[in-house]
């Protein structure tokens, strides 16, 4: 009667998560401290897909306010970054795949963080339902490893007057990937130092 019972019960909350998984994001820690990876409802069926990738106070311990949201398509090969605000418009963001399959990728440049001078890499597939929170502290790329959609939410404004970058070129760890195409402003990005931080973000 009471194994009975348990499986009734386990059952009953199974069914509750499934009904009320497309009301939350669940956050989950990696080994760099405040980058997240991001669960959201996602589902499919015979017509396609349906995702839900942001929700109003989702993120907010984590995130903040959401300022703007964008989206990029870029072709297979093509490689945005890395770039990071400074002062007051240093920006959290947080970024999922739409279509195709992408890269995130993200220097922390954080002098007294653990993972300092490390590369944070993790590979998002379109419509899978995981995205990736990126802290202020970091300088951010998107790799695209086939055509594809991206879209990067931000806690605050973009402004170029107060944007800089890491020349990808600089970093060992990134020579693996097959990079085809890169704009002319990132192509003249200065290249990683030790030593360099972002400690005022």
């Amino acid at each position: 009667m009471a194994q009975n019972k348990r499986e009734i019960v386990l059952f009953l909350l199974r069914a509750f998560n499934a009904l009320t998984a497309h009301r939350h994001m669940k956050p989950a820690d990696t080994e760099f401290p405040a980058v997240r990876l991001v669960q959201y409802f996602s589902n499919g069926d015979d017509r396609g897909g349906f995702v839900k990738p942001w929700i109003a106070n989702g993120l907010r311990d984590q995130f903040g306010d959401l300022h703007e949201i964008y989206c990029t398509r870029s072709k297979r090969g093509v490689l945005r970054g890395l770039h990071y605000q400074t002062g007051p418009y240093a920006q959290t963001k947080y970024v999922t795949c739409l279509a195709g399959v992408i890269e995130d990728i993200a220097l922390d440049l954080r002098s007294a963080s653990p993972t300092y001078g490390k590369l944070f890499r993790y590979v998002l597939r379109g419509m899978e339902g995981c995205g990736v929170l990126i802290p202020r502290g970091f300088a951010h790329a998107i790799f695209a490893h086939e055509d594809s959609v991206a879209m990067t939410c931000c806690d605050n404004k973009y402004a170029p007057d107060h944007e800089s970058g890491v020349n990808w070129k600089s970093l060992d760890g990134l020579a693996d990937l097959s990079v085809t195409v890169v704009s002319a402003k990132d192509i003249d990005l200065p290249g990683w130092q030790h030593g360099f931080s972002c400690s005022g973000m």
